[in-house]
């Protein structure tokens, strides 16, 4: 009798075993995707994007996943318009989160204590800005240059008939939601131009894009020049996740 008990208290302890095994794995292979995909549906829609943006959650040390705590996350998103400035790629950094795990697999899709948040990057390329240039300079543009922390404009000026290459420079910022040139130096032919000489054309050189209507509880706070691109911070406030509200 005492063999057969402890045979069934064996076999009871064994599925008990067997079943915390798989549930555990379970949710290794199957809670990321999970969240992943539900991260992913909310950015396309929030961000109005035309497909799914690559997610890659994380947890450190990996067996907290088990309990619904994530360290953060990297979400990559490609298309994202700022109104007038495309970007050539964008970033989201999530800040550490928690989920519902068993309401999560039963549900098939995140449940979480609320909205998440994370820091945004924005890279725009040399090229959009060279053409945001073009467009919205007041005088004619030959070439754009991003370097040493600052935008360098060339161009053309007829000085008593004879054209001179001219170039000027200046910082990227951002004002009342514009992304605005200010530029504060002028070169004639390699020569510093003074101040009071140079006040036209600088005037005229200087341009604001309107970042435009950014998705709700998104802003940018900051640029950066980086040689031969541009950098846009900021963060993400409200990101939805399933079913959190």
């Amino acid at each position: 009798m005492r063999r057969l008990i402890s045979a069934v208290l064996l076999a009871i302890v064994g599925v008990v075993l067997i079943g915390g095994a798989v549930a555990v794995i379970g949710s290794y292979t199957f809670l990321p995707p999970i969240l992943e995909s539900a991260v992913a549906g909310d950015l396309r829609e929030q961000f109005d994007l035309t497909k799914d943006p690559e997610v890659r959650l994380e947890s450190d040390p990996q067996p907290a996943m088990l309990a619904g705590t994530f360290s953060g996350g990297r979400v990559s998103l490609r298309g994202v318009d700022l109104g007038g400035v495309r970007a050539q790629s964008s970033t989201v950094d999530l800040d550490a989160f928690d989920v519902d795990v068993s309401r999560s697999l039963i549900q098939g899709q995140a449940v979480g204590d609320g909205p998440l948040s994370g820091a945004l990057r924005v890279r725009v390329s040399g090229a959009e800005i060279t053409r945001l240039a073009h467009e919205a300079a007041g005088a004619p543009v030959d070439s754009v240059r991003l370097e040493g922390g600052r935008m360098r404009l060339g161009s053309t000026i007829k000085v008593f008939g004879i054209r001179v290459p001219v170039t000027v420079s200046g910082m990227l910022d951002l004002r009342d939601g514009r992304l605005a040139f200010e530029p504060d130096g002028l070169e004639a032919a390699g020569v510093p131009v003074p101040p009071g000489a140079s006040d036209q054309l600088l005037s005229e050189a200087a341009f604001a894009v309107p970042l435009g209507e950014l998705p709700h509880g998104t802003r940018i706070t900051g640029v950066r020049v980086r040689e031969g691109s541009l950098v846009l911070t900021g963060e993400v406030r409200v990101l939805r996740l399933g079913g959190a509200g």
